[in-house]
């Protein structure tokens, strides 16, 4: 998952303030229409290139790559992302964007002209979210089929967008509008194996079936035994540094959760984890961290050891807890993460590095029992 916030494990977008109209959408002409009708008889299946979308002002193929991941959830199952971004000149009013763009597509001829094609903007500050979101569907021919943008006043943007603050969300409410102006009929889980899933789950590093059978047998150990176990705990991460006060809470009550003899490391490893706008490649990118500390230096007198990774945006109501625990020698054995999407976090939205601790704990309690 990638976010639209100050937060190091999801991908930092500055959006640009707007305050418009609620909702325009192309203008209901007979030909217009009859575009529109052609779309919606081409259901799911309609091949839909879509173009590198606009963020901090800079078309982002990362972000199209997002959108088409939840197109393909939703069952589409022909799209692609232009390599080539659609780029209006500066300034440009958004009134005139849907005609420059079908002048684009237009110009691309060749085998874009039997596709639709889909460019959008996702705009707002880094302090208040996302404030508008618009797109722009044109065909092959370049003639414009759709244009709409929403705001916070709006019910989609809402359920979508407004509640999760982030390129995803956008993408979620691009996709529902989308829909609901194609007229279609949303079928999750018909496609299997997407390219957008496929490539996502690469980029993010995360281990084949082989790894994660390994993983569960060592968790299943570590069920039975935790309440004998030595565990190492490293600095936490948050607020873009480390935490050692953190640790040492994490450790006090870790033991007290199940225990064991947990200890925190003030001198252990500072892992390293860049900002990354998919957050199961941070993640990952963690749990590798770990794993190569300990293949140098092995942990002493630990059975696990375990490092978290923690952010806490009280004012926006955003939280992730990220956690990782290996061997002593740097075998996963948990790799979990939490956020403000998920229930148990969204329910409790904590306030305070220590509240996302005490809810970290409880995560571990319900993995480990």
């Amino acid at each position: 998952m990638i976010r639209l916030r100050p937060f190091p494990s999801r991908l930092v977008v500055a959006l640009a303030a707007w305050a418009g109209p609620v909702l325009a959408v192309a203008p209901q002409d007979p030909e217009t229409a009859a575009r529109r009708d052609a779309l919606h008889a081409a259901g799911v299946a309609a091949p839909l290139v879509l173009h590198p979308i606009v963020v901090l002002g800079r078309p982002d193929s990362r972000v199209a790559e997002a959108l088409g991941l939840v197109l393909e959830k939703q069952g589409m199952s022909d799209l692609d992302v232009a390599a080539v971004p659609f780029a209006p000149p500066k300034d440009t009013k958004w009134d005139d964007v849907p005609a420059l763009f079908g002048a684009h597509v237009a110009a691309l001829g060749g085998e874009a002209a039997k596709r639709h094609h889909l460019y959008a903007e996702f705009l707002g500050t880094p302090k208040t979210g996302p404030e508008e979101v618009r797109f722009v569907v044109a065909d092959g021919a370049g003639h414009v089929v759709i244009v709409d943008r929403q705001t916070p006043a709006d019910a989609a943007f809402k359920r979508t967008a407004a509640k999760d603050p982030d390129p995803l969300g956008c993408s979620m409410l691009v996709a529902d509008r989308l829909f609901a102006l194609a007229d279609w009929k949303k079928a999750p889980g018909s496609v299997r194996d997407g390219k957008f899933a496929k490539g996502w789950k690469d980029r993010s590093g995360v281990p084949d079936q082989k790894e994660f059978a390994a993983m569960k047998a060592r968790l299943a150990t570590m069920r039975d035994t935790i309440d004998k176990a030595r565990v190492v705990v490293l600095p936490t991460i948050a607020a873009g540094g480390h935490d050692g006060a953190s640790a040492a809470r994490l450790a006090e009550a870790i033991g007290r959760e199940f225990g064991c003899r947990a200890e925190a490391k003030a001198d252990g490893a500072k892992l390293a984890v860049a900002p990354d706008s998919n957050e199961q490649k941070r993640l990952w990118d963690l749990a590798r961290a770990l794993k190569s500390s300990l293949a140098k230096a092995p942990a002493a007198n630990a059975d696990y050891v375990l490092a978290a990774d923690l952010g806490v945006d009280a004012e926006g109501g955003h939280c992730y807890l990220h956690v990782v625990v290996t061997t002593a020698t740097g075998e996963f054995v948990l790799v979990d993460f939490q956020n403000d999407q998920s229930p148990a976090v969204s329910k409790a939205m904590p306030k305070a590095l220590a509240d996302a601790e005490s809810l970290l704990v409880a995560r571990l309690g319900a993995l480990l029992r």
